[in-house]
């Protein structure tokens, strides 16, 4: 894949430069402000190679890319300088709530990654106390303890740099703005009983660490109070005085009027939050979990994330969004088993029992969009389901007490101070899990050639272009032998999975064989160990024996050399299997694939003993990363 004639289509089809108000990406997508919608070709973005889809939801045009976003993304900022109004697709400017999805949506997404990462080491921490491995006493407790603070602590500071580029204003300025917020010695005033003023003006006590709205209504002062300031500033003082006016004029206003003025707006969310979750939260997580799969289709799933972190920053609990999530994310699962069992199609089965295993662990998409958007009966079990569970865990008022992804490989997120919190949404994964499961069944689940067709029904492009989505490639043997388990592998590098998912082979024959159609990316000077690139972007390492690299090529013939283009069953390498063990090595032989990253699962044989040419491992992947070799990504 070529990110940059990727990136350089996209933009010509999204009405070009002068179109892009801002954008920015996500996990799988990118997010664009547009100045007018109606300039985007959709059906031609669409055919670009390496785009898996649209959505226009919440005032923002979604290209959906997958795992190679991030480089799409970079290669798109260099290509241009994004500064427009913020407009709707009809031209004029967005109002209402379209506007203030579009605001809360550009200055959430970019602080997540903060804000989950430190959310996790405080699920951590919870794990480490409640297991008593590490004392609540300790030193390293207390250093990891403010670590997990830092980013919702400060969290002023990293919303005053998003909604500073949101704004366009001064970064530097937000900044120093929110320092002022902060700032130790306004925490002191603060703590004392005398009234605080400033030029006889009153100074509203309010505390403003972990807040929210107060900055980002400042910035958003800030961005008139610049205008003003560039205006009147003279241009042979400018670079002083603006800066210097900016200051004088929104410290003083933030402290007196915008920052009271936004807490006091944060209180009334956060009892909004609070009697939700007390008097409908069975409700509001039966939403969730039923209406999760569409929210992710459109990209909407972010938008929850300012109700999410109000509620998490108020009270150190999160029960609105991610109760509900957790029960789709195992439902996903329970009904990608099911069809697993149920289908007849190898390839299906292969497909619906791996993504299976990654939802309930808390990703879903390749999930939803392998199986889910593919069998109509799978989403209907998975709604139903998320709908059951939601209630379940939202009516015991189920709370994560950490930010994140959620499944079960976040469940410590739910341990709270309440002992039945996690068992409530344990329980409620049951549920999910269980009803997905059931109701494929009950559905009377049918094959994809018997499932009634939804291709001409507009509404369901999206299914469509996801039907064709997930292919397989596959690795012959490159030796004859014994297979073993990667995890049996007597070296921790290998069968730990840290270079990537594989296979290994204790071989008969002293020759070593491409298991594939490609290129030699490099053999080692020592010979012990080959890397090689397939035809269609798989990488893959194939080391002879362990710590062979000390016999420094004793024992090993090269066939081939770095470069070499090779097909299925060419002689690469041969070794001397006798001379090997008589030295005292292991032969056993990994055969890791270094990008498992890039693909959403890496099936092994089922056979004990194999040949070569025989398959060994089976490459589940996007459709868009079969183009990757032919594109000389």
């Amino acid at each position: 894949m070529d990110y940059q004639k990727t990136a350089t289509d996209i933009l010509n089809h999204v009405g070009g430069e002068k179109n892009i108000e801002h954008v920015t990406h996500c996990a799988t997508r990118l997010r664009f402000n547009l100045k007018d919608d109606s300039k985007a070709d959709t059906d031609s973005i669409k055919k670009i190679n390496g785009v898996l889809g649209t959505a226009n939801s919440g005032g923002q045009y979604q290209i959906i890319i997958g795992s190679n976003v991030n480089n799409v993304h970079d290669e798109l900022i260099k290509l241009g300088n994004f500064k427009t109004d913020t407009t709707d697709n009809s031209g004029n400017k967005k109002r209402g709530f379209s506007l203030i999805l579009d605001t809360l949506s550009g200055i959430f997404t970019p602080i997540l990654p903060a804000m989950i990462g430190c959310a996790m080491i405080k699920a951590l921490l919870v794990i480490l106390s409640v297991t008593s491995l590490i004392s609540k006493e300790s030193e390293i407790f207390t250093i990891l303890t403010f670590i997990s603070d830092s980013a919702y602590y400060f969290l002023p500071m990293l919303l005053a740099w998003s909604a500073a580029v949101k704004f366009k204003v001064n970064v530097g300025l937000a900044i120093a703005l929110a320092g002022v917020l902060l700032h130790p010695t306004f925490s002191t005033l603060l703590s004392s009983e005398d009234a605080i003023t400033f030029l006889g003006i009153p100074v509203t006590k309010a505390t403003y660490g972990s807040s929210v709205i107060p900055i980002i209504l400042a910035v958003w002062v800030m961005s008139y109070v610049e205008k003003f300031a560039d205006k009147v500033s003279p241009n042979i003082v400018k670079t002083i005085v603006k800066p210097l006016l900016i200051i004088l004029i929104m410290a003083p206003l933030t402290l007196i009027t915008i920052g009271p003025l936004g807490a006091i707006i944060g209180n009334y969310v956060a009892e909004f939050v609070g009697f939700v979750n007390t008097n409908m939260g069975w409700l509001v997580s039966g939403i969730v979990g039923a209406t999760f799969p569409f929210l992710i289709m459109t990209g909407m799933h972010y938008s929850l994330g300012p109700i999410a972190i109000t509620a998490y920053t108020t009270t150190g609990l999160e029960p609105i969004v991610g109760p509900g999530m957790l029960i789709h994310s195992l439902a996903q699962g329970g009904a990608a088993l099911a069809v697993a069992l149920l289908t007849k199609d190898k390839q299906v089965k292969q497909i619906a029992s791996s993504t299976s295993a990654t939802a309930v662990l808390g990703v879903t998409e390749p999930a939803l969009f392998g199986i889910a958007l593919r069998f109509k009966k799978a989403l209907i079990a998975i709604v139903v389901a998320g709908a059951v569970g939601g209630i379940y865990v939202g009516s015991f008022g189920v709370a994560r007490s950490a930010m994140g992804i959620t499944g079960l490989a976040t469940l410590p997120a739910f341990i709270t101070e309440d002992p039945y919190n996690l068992l409530h949404a344990v329980i409620g994964c049951a549920i999910g899990f269980l009803v997905a499961f059931a109701m494929v069944f009950i559905l009377r689940f049918k094959d994809a050639d018997e499932e009634e067709t939804l291709e001409k029904n507009e509404e369901n492009e999206i299914v469509k272009t996801h039907q064709s989505l997930v292919k397989n490639s596959v690795l012959t043997s490159p030796l004859k032998g014994d297979v073993v388990e990667l995890n049996n592998v007597k070296d921790e590098t290998f069968s730990s999975g840290v270079l990537g998912k594989g296979i290994a082979i204790l071989p008969k024959e002293g020759r070593l064989f491409s298991p594939v159609k490609g290129e030699i990316t490099t053999i080692f000077p020592t010979l012990h160990a080959i890397g090689i690139t397939s035809e269609d972007g798989v990488e893959m390492l194939i080391h002879i024996g362990l710590d062979t690299v000390k016999l420094e090529g004793k024992y090993f013939k090269a066939k081939a050399k770095s470069g070499d283009q090779v097909n299925v069953g060419d002689l690469l390498i041969e070794f001397d299997i006798d001379g090997i063990k008589n030295e005292g090595y292991d032969l056993i032989t990994p055969i890791i694939v270094t990008n498992t990253n890039k693909y959403l699962d890496v099936l092994t044989t089922e056979k004990e003993t194999i040949d070569t040419e025989e398959i060994l491992l089976t490459i589940i992947f996007d459709q868009y990363t079969s183009e990757r070799g032919k594109e000389n990504e």
